[in-house]
């Protein structure tokens, strides 16, 4: 039943898909090509965007080196994501082991990859530029079939608005700081 769902689910992605590729045009404001997520789904913000998640599923932001990290976490499931200029384009997940589709989600184009046998490689979401040059990739790893469907079903929910934390803002020079030469 669940491989039956999961192939259910591939088959309107990729008709979303053929959609987007025969010259469909969005606009930012165009997300009624997604159901609605269940009612007891909650708000689950970090900053600059936000997904609907489950009752329980909590974010965490982490250490970052040159973007903003951090990870979304419930149902046994973690969902890891790396907003910056250099995000990870999930350019090694590609056809025939992964189903590898491009749709609008909230009014942003995006690379949704999933791979074709559960529980073996990234299910992922990447948006090139969600705004001011900053890219989006949220994803996680060897999810199982129940898993994939939920984390897919969540990605449908990602919405845009909303500042980057000031604690991941580099602070500015001080007056010292001037290089001497």
């Amino acid at each position: 039943m669940r491989q039956t769902w999961l192939l259910f689910l591939s088959a309107i992605l990729i008709s979303i898909e053929g959609l987007s590729a025969i010259g469909c045009s969005f606009v930012r404001s165009n997300d009624r090509f997604y159901p609605p997520a269940p009612a007891d789904w909650h708000k689950v913000d970090a900053g600059p965007f936000s997904i609907l998640a489950p009752p329980g599923w909590e974010f965490h932001q982490l250490q970052g080196v040159d973007s903003y990290v951090g990870e979304f976490v419930g149902d046994g499931v973690v969902l890891r994501f790396d907003f910056g200029e250099y995000s990870n384009p999930l350019k090694e997940e590609k056809k025939p082991a992964y189903v590898v589709i491009h749709a609008p989600i909230g009014g942003y184009r995006a690379k949704i990859v999933s791979p074709r046998t559960p529980g073996h490689g990234t299910t992922g979401v990447y948006f090139r530029n969600v705004g001011d040059s900053n890219a989006l990739t949220l994803f996680g790893h060897d999810l199982t079939s129940t898993q994939q469907e939920l984390v897919l079903k969540i990605f449908e929910t990602l919405r845009f608005g909303g500042p980057v934390p000031r604690s991941v803002l580099p602070p500015p020079p001080t007056k010292n700081a001037q290089l001497t030469g």
